[in-house]
């Protein structure tokens, strides 16, 4: 009977080892704006607008945003939809200070715009980190994750550029893992450093300018 039952033990034991094994597959991290809870909302000029360029991708491995190292060795690796990070990092810019009252868009280059009837700030940007790590062992996974970007806002109205380097990071514990938890975790350390640019910076005669 008890050769049974380590019998039994040691099947169960090798199914949870070979689950926990990682497979090469690609995950993909749905990154979004996550700004501190009732955070108010800035008051910008109502005709000031602000359109976000594709930030370039700095990074030196530009073919994933980190990985999950499963207990039983092997790794699942996260990246961004299409992998196209510079575009994933500006809509996050974007929606972020939308969602802090500003007023913005994406770039679009529409022919025969002049200066009169175009952004007056244009953000854009160079991506130095973006990535999630996590680390599997027994009952429970660590996930780390980090982000730094160089924000460059350039003034249509006198050529000006206003020049940020900005970062975030988080770690976490989880019992049980699942994808959205290194997403929401690289989304938080991103929207920390983009809380800097909103609370550094202002908007005055439509024109941004570092806070005295």
């Amino acid at each position: 009977m008890d050769r049974r039952i380590w019998a039994v033990v040691a099947g169960l034991w090798l199914l949870t080892v070979t689950g926990c094994a990682g497979k090469g597959e690609v995950v993909m991290l749905n990154l979004h704006a996550a700004p501190p809870a009732g955070a108010p909302k800035v008051e910008l000029p109502a005709d000031t607008i602000v359109v976000v360029a594709d930030f370039e991708d700095g990074r030196s491995n530009k073919q994933r945003v980190g990985a999950r190292l499963h207990q039983a060795g092997g790794e699942t690796v996260f990246n961004v939809p299409d992998g196209k990070v510079g575009a994933v990092v500006a809509q996050v810019v974007a929606d972020y200070l939308k969602k802090r009252g500003w007023r913005v868009e994406l770039a679009r280059p529409v022919a025969g715009t002049s200066p009169d009837n175009g952004p007056q700030v244009t953000i854009s940007g160079r991506i130095v980190d973006l990535s999630a790590n996590a680390a599997s062992a027994f009952g429970s996974t660590k996930i780390t994750a980090s982000a730094k970007i160089i924000i460059e806002a350039m003034n249509a109205e006198d050529g000006s550029i206003v020049r940020m380097t900005l970062s975030g990071a988080g770690t976490q514990t989880v019992a049980v893992f699942d994808p959205e938890d290194a997403a929401d975790l690289l989304s938080g350390a991103l929207s920390e450093s983009l809380e800097k640019f909103v609370t550094e910076t202002k908007i005055e005669k439509k024109m941004l300018r570092l806070k005295p």
